[in-house]
């Protein structure tokens, strides 16, 4: 299993990024919360699809679960095409909301 995080910077100790579509960064993680890799978000430069685009990339990382702020149209039907549940957080740095994703307190994103 492979988690990502909408991250402000390149550290599980960043914040969680405001906007997911056009975060700075993805932040891979494991199901252990080991950080497996820090990606620039390509999406950030698209002029439209940034949703499409960014839920893209995360599938060919073999995404299985995705923590973000929260999503737009666009990425939600992304998402749900791609089999990839997505879980809100907002407000909190990365490591906060991959331990509260592991306790099961974060609230799961209809798709």
């Amino acid at each position: 299993m492979k988690i990502a995080l909408s991250s402000e910077g390149q550290t599980l100790e960043s914040p969680v990024a405001e906007r997911f579509a056009r975060c700075p960064f993805f932040l891979i993680v494991d199901e252990e919360g080991s950080l497996l890799e820090a990606m620039p978000n390509q999406a950030t430069q698209a002029a439209h699809g940034a949703g499409g685009m960014a839920v893209q990339l995360l599938a060919t990382k073999g995404v299985t679960d995705l923590i973000a702020p929260r999503l737009g149209p666009n990425a939600v039907a992304a998402l749900k095409a791609a089999g990839i549940r997505a879980f809100e957080a907002s407000g909190m740095t990365c490591e906060e909301a991959l331990k509260r994703y592991n306790e099961g307190s974060l609230m799961e994103i209809p798709l």
